[in-house]
């Protein structure tokens, strides 16, 4: 027992040593690089000292791993590198499919990594797929194809994941070939890579396969020098099929090695599946120990999906407590975190961070040489005088800003709400085979959402919903384009409308600001649907007195240049009542935390749908009120109702 304790004494140290040597050694990489492109004038070197930067700490700080990305691309830009530009366009997919969870981001920049590939191949210039790499075989596009059906697979595409998947060589996919039976880190890493991607889209049967063969090679190397990864990926599968005790098995194996390693991310998911997996086995008081830990770690690595799936199931774990106060304190911080995925403020935030990060470490170095020039009393007396003076005048310009800055948001939210409101139809379309009523209230932030009409000459009405990521004027900026570029699309079909105004959104770029949008055209006793990334059309028929949930499954306008969207046709006969809404009002949370949902939506319809339009309408506004008690709306809820007469 002595000897267990001395050993596990050992191993602490060992870890905690390690863990010290990378830092110091990241920190000291980070230096030592900067200091090399100040002193450089090579565009070329110093993009690829930013990309080096950008590799090492991906896994410590991704924040500063994206920025020092950003600016190797300016720099390969600059000299037209097709090198260069592969490579970063590889590493932001990664980045961002992996670490960020960005992955409309990620698709754009694994699609221009597959062009540079295709350039750099016909200059027979060196490419990004290195000799070592766990997909190096025949097809020299494996790892880009391989990277493209991952990010497909957490977009929930299964069609587009597999269709690429299988562009991939048949040896690497192949459970018995020789090529995975190679006891090798990189074969252990791409049968992991197959796990996960097996897992997104629900195929439990072929994880499984995949994941005995990861393992058994990963086994064979000594505990601290194997893939945590592989671990992380048995305890997601024992998850899926309900084998809690497993699971928390495997994230306990794998969290030591993915810390020792400084691979934060991961030790965030193993900390969650982990409280997920108590969850489940209904022992809440280890659920929230989990998840406390993941929340605690998260401070040191921004890993805002992640912190997004623990927000909601802190939420779930307390509710089931009857702590409601917390439960909806988690409830809030989920929809706060899921808001500001694509907020420019974020971008800010990161950019600061990198250059604070960098102004700390000069300055503890400039704080270690004055240290041994310090004598007595004296000089820490002047220090403490520095500080305070400084921490006062620190103080009175941060009240300063602070006042300016609030006055600054206030203007701008009265001015994106002014907007907001300017841009929706001041008057119905009058048909009299048609009652039309329509419905929009703003969160206390203004939001993105708007619906229009455009009324052909053939007298044919097209019903427009939208829903813009965002907030504020970034979104109204949207709402604007998308308004201004509806009005100037000349195409008949609503597909290629809605085809039309991606690629007008896409060409514009407003950043990562994206629409959500549907379309139905109304036409004689016919509806025709089609949707970019909006939640599903509800169709009540009179006859029947049911509702038809119609979902339609695209990315949003401004995401893939060359994006087609789907057309879906439907009878509409007297009586019967088609909706459009945005997500306002089925993710709308009540006091208890519990989210409205779309069946709810659903069931209303069904029990109000004989009503008039405005009937109908009056009877959801009443139905938000009820369950929100008295809560605002953290989302804007709008909805257009059409009924047909005649």
């Amino acid at each position: 027992m002595k000897n267990f304790i001395y050993s596990f004494f050992i191993l602490i140290l060992v870890c905690v040593g390690g863990m010290n040597v990378l830092n110091a050694q990241n920190n000291l990489n980070v230096r030592d690089s900067l200091l090399k492109i100040e002193k450089t004038s090579d565009k070329s070197l110093k993009a690829k000292i930013y990309i080096g930067l950008a590799v090492n700490l991906i896994n410590s700080k991704l924040d500063s791993s994206l920025i020092f990305l950003n600016k190797a691309e300016i720099l390969a830009k600059d000299i037209n590198s097709s090198e260069l530009l592969e490579q970063i366009n590889l590493l932001f997919a990664n980045g961002e499919n992996i670490y960020s969870g960005n992955y409309t981001s990620a698709l754009y920049h694994a699609f221009d990594a597959l062009k540079y590939r295709k350039i750099n191949l016909d200059k027979g210039n060196k490419t990004a797929l290195e000799k070592n790499s766990a997909f190096y075989f025949t097809n020299p596009y494996n790892d880009l194809y391989y990277q493209i059906a991952y990010i497909y697979a957490h977009l929930g595409n299964k069609d587009k994941c597999l269709e690429y998947l299988y562009k991939m060589d048949p040896e690497l996919l192949n459970f018995n070939s020789a090529k995975n039976a190679e006891v090798t880190v990189p074969t252990t890493q791409r049968l992991a890579h197959l796990v996960d991607i097996f897992l997104l889209i629900n195929d439990t049967g072929k994880a499984q396969k995949y994941l005995v063969i990861a393992q058994r090679n990963n086994k064979k190397l000594p505990y601290m020098k194997q893939w945590g990864y592989p671990y992380i990926l048995e305890g997601n599968l024992n998850v899926q099929i309900g084998s809690y005790e497993k699971a928390i098995k495997a994230y306990h194996n794998a969290i030591p090695i993915q810390l020792f390693y400084k691979r934060l991310k991961g030790a965030l998911e193993a900390y969650y599946g982990i409280s997920e997996a108590y969850y489940k086995l209904n022992i809440p008081d280890s659920s929230l120990k989990y998840g406390n830990l993941f929340n605690e770690l998260s401070k040191k690595y921004s890993y805002t999906l992640g912190a997004l799936s623990n927000y909601k199931l802190l939420s779930k774990v307390y509710n089931s407590l009857g702590q409601d106060s917390q439960a909806f304190l988690y409830l809030k911080k989920a929809n706060d975190l899921r808001d500001s995925l694509y907020s420019e403020k974020q971008v800010n935030q990161a950019q600061n961070f990198a250059l604070v990060e960098q102004d700390k470490n000069d300055a503890l170095d400039e704080q270690k040489e004055k240290t041994k020039l310090l004598i007595g009393g004296i000089c820490v007396l002047f220090v403490l005088a520095i500080f305070v003076l400084l921490m006062v005048q620190s103080s009175a310009q941060k009240r300063k800003f602070a006042k300016i800055e609030e006055t600054r948001k206030t203007k701008e939210l009265e001015a994106a709400k002014k907007m907001q409101i300017g841009f929706l139809p001041k008057l119905l379309p009058t048909n009299n085979d048609l009652e039309i009523a329509t419905f929009i209230r703003s969160s206390t932030e203004v939001g993105g959402d708007y619906y229009d009409f455009i009324v052909k000459p053939d007298k044919t009405i097209l019903s427009i919903c939208g829903d813009a990521t965002g907030h504020g004027v970034a979104s109204g900026m949207m709402v604007s384009v998308t308004k201004a570029s509806l009005i100037s699309i000349t195409e008949t079909n609503i597909n290629l409308i809605l085809k039309k105004l991606n690629q007008v959104i896409r060409k514009i770029d407003l950043g990562t600001l994206r629409m959500s949008l549907n379309i139905i055209e109304v036409k004689d006793d016919k509806i025709r649907m089609t949707s970019a990334a909006m939640p599903p059309i509800f169709l009540y028929k009179s006859a029947t007195k049911k509702v038809e949930e119609i979902m339609q499954t695209n990315l949003p306008l401004g995401g893939l240049g060359n994006e087609d969207f789907d057309l879906i046709e439907r009878d509409f006969e007297s009586g019967d009542v088609v909706i459009q809404l945005s997500d306002g009002l089925p993710e709308a949370p009540n006091p208890a935390g519990e989210m409205y949902d779309y069946d709810r939506v659903k069931d209303h319809l069904e029990a109000v749908g004989s009503k008039s339009a405005d009937e109908i309408k009056n009877s959801f506004i009443l139905e938000a009120d009820k369950w929100l008690d008295g809560l605002h709306n953290p989302d804007d809820i709008t909805f257009v109702i059409i009924k047909k007469n005649k």
